[in-house]
């Protein structure tokens, strides 16, 4: 009987050791592939003591994005449209800026940098797979919780209710503090 309650011990032991040693599996970003989606919301941008904020309408495609800023009267304040090879940004007073890096020149003529590149991602509540990952933490329900990525700490405060896409996020980048509250979802899923 002793031998028996050591063999049991031993084995107990053994396979907690084994199943200890497993690496710790990461939770899936989000599936399904997104392919287009619309969105509608606020965002409130705050830099350097100074908050502005607007509603917001945007559509991406594949290879293209467009953006819309809006008054809380509804007038427009500014218009983005932006692909793989240049961005053009609109401002209210019909001022026509180019270039081809969107957050640079979201800098110069908004005073905030927009990360369209990773924010793509980012508000599917997923990974940017071109940029490297300094920290990720998940929800209970493997959703991403908080992400910090190509310097933008992004935390995603809420998702839409029954879903994998975020309503809330605040993204920080040094002194700039972006908050981005999502209203509305229209998706398409990715054709296979």
């Amino acid at each position: 009987m002793r031998a028996f309650r050591g063999f049991t011990l031993g084995g107990l032991l053994a396979l907690l050791v084994a199943c200890a040693t497993q690496p710790p599996v990461a939770p899936p970003t989000v599936a399904p592939q997104v392919d287009r989606f619309e969105l509608s919301g606020r965002v409130a941008v705050k830099l350097d003591g100074r908050g502005h904020s607007a509603r917001l309408r945007w559509l991406h495609d594949v290879d293209s994005d467009a953006i819309w800023l809006y008054s809380p009267v509804g007038s427009t304040i500014a218009t983005l449209v932006a692909n793989e090879e240049i961005a053009t940004l609109v401002t209210s007073k019909k001022e026509t800026f180019q270039s081809t890096d969107v957050q640079s020149l979201t800098r110069d003529v908004l005073g905030w940098d927009l990360p369209l590149g990773g924010l793509k991602y980012w508000v599917l509540g997923r990974v940017d797979p071109d940029a490297p990952v300094e920290q990720i933490e998940w929800d209970g329900q493997q959703r991403i919780k908080r992400l910090v990525q190509d310097g933008w700490d992004i935390e995603f405060a809420g998702y839409a209710k029954n879903s994998t896409l975020p309503a809330s996020i605040v993204l920080r980048f040094a002194d700039l503090r972006m908050r981005l509250l999502i209203d509305r979802w229209d998706v398409a899923l990715l054709e296979q």
